[in-house]
């Protein structure tokens, strides 16, 4: 981790204040736009303004980009390069990473981890909360939501990452087969639910299916009849592998995701709702209107 220690919207660490905090982010990172969904949707995109890194610099990391939205100096963060922000945070060790959460009183990176920052904002940050914002980590489904989010960092998130970026030959094709069982039992569980055919049921087993709190919430989405923060968590990793990720599978063949039913019902449903899908996603991703 690049921070020693990412900080929380908790009790005695941060605390949530609109025009404090500016988020350092990339259309083109699934780690990041679970946070632009949330930043949306919760109605939080004021307070919480954005500096956009489109790509890696002269220095091998991200790179800003400056008043007109090519790469140069950020006009607010005063850096051209992420490595010259995160340089002044405790405990700081290269490789900078994106998304990061600027605390601007310090001009401290005092956030990188992703997962807290959904969470966060979607809990801490109540009071800023546009009216009628979702909830998106309700409390009567947080062990619903647990369970989710920790079976998609095991089965989809971590091992994507490793399915498109590891050097191992073998690392990643056992990350990838990983990521394509984790898709057989989601197009399972949700075409149950919905009452579509389970195409993908006979080649799961009982190891591969998630824990039952998790299973027994499904409905039309992860957690019931509105998406939760699982359902984001979930959405950005297979956004990622349709809009050209799983050309970068092992063997280069790996299907799209209609090949799952149930799944891809789903995720454009979710694709099509107001707030899924920003216009600097939406570019970096090359999905052209006609696509959505």
């Amino acid at each position: 981790m690049p921070l020693a220690h990412s900080h929380r919207f908790t009790d005695g660490d941060l605390t949530p204040a609109a025009g404090r905090y500016r988020l350092i982010a990339s259309g083109s990172c699934p780690w990041c736009r679970r946070v632009l969904i949330a930043r949306r949707l919760l109605g939080l995109t004021e307070a919480i303004p954005v500096s956009w890194s489109y790509g890696k610099g002269a220095d091998g990391f991200w790179e800003l980009t400056d008043e007109t939205g090519e790469p140069g100096v950020d006009p607010v963060l005063h850096a051209r390069s992420l490595a010259e922000v995160y340089e002044g945070a405790d405990g700081y060790t290269p490789p900078p990473t994106v998304p990061a959460l600027v605390d601007m009183e310090t001009g401290e990176v005092v956030s990188d981890d992703s997962g807290s920052l959904l969470f966060d904002l979607s809990t801490a940050w109540w009071e800023l909360h546009r009216e009628g914002a979702p909830e998106l980590y309700p409390l009567d489904r947080r062990n619903s939501t647990d369970a989710w989010d920790a079976w998609l960092t095991e089965h989809v998130n971590g091992p994507y990452g490793r399915a498109t970026h590891s050097d191992d030959e073998e690392v990643a094709a056992d990350a990838a087969n990983t990521v394509l069982l984790a898709f057989d039992v989601l197009d399972t569980v949700l075409a149950r639910a919905t009452h579509m055919e389970p195409s993908r049921e006979g080649a799961l087993t009982i190891q591969d299916v998630p824990p039952l709190s998790a299973v027994v919430s499904v409905e039309q989405f992860l957690c019931g009849a509105q998406p939760t923060g699982s359902d984001i968590r979930l959405f950005t990793f297979v956004q990622a592998y349709e809009y050209g990720g799983r050309a970068h599978f092992p063997g280069g063949v790996a299907p799209s995701i209609s090949f799952w039913p149930a799944l891809a019902r789903w995720f454009r449903a979710l694709e099509s709702r107001s707030g899924w899908v920003g216009p600097e996603e939406r570019s970096a991703l090359g999905i052209g209107e006609q696509d959505a």
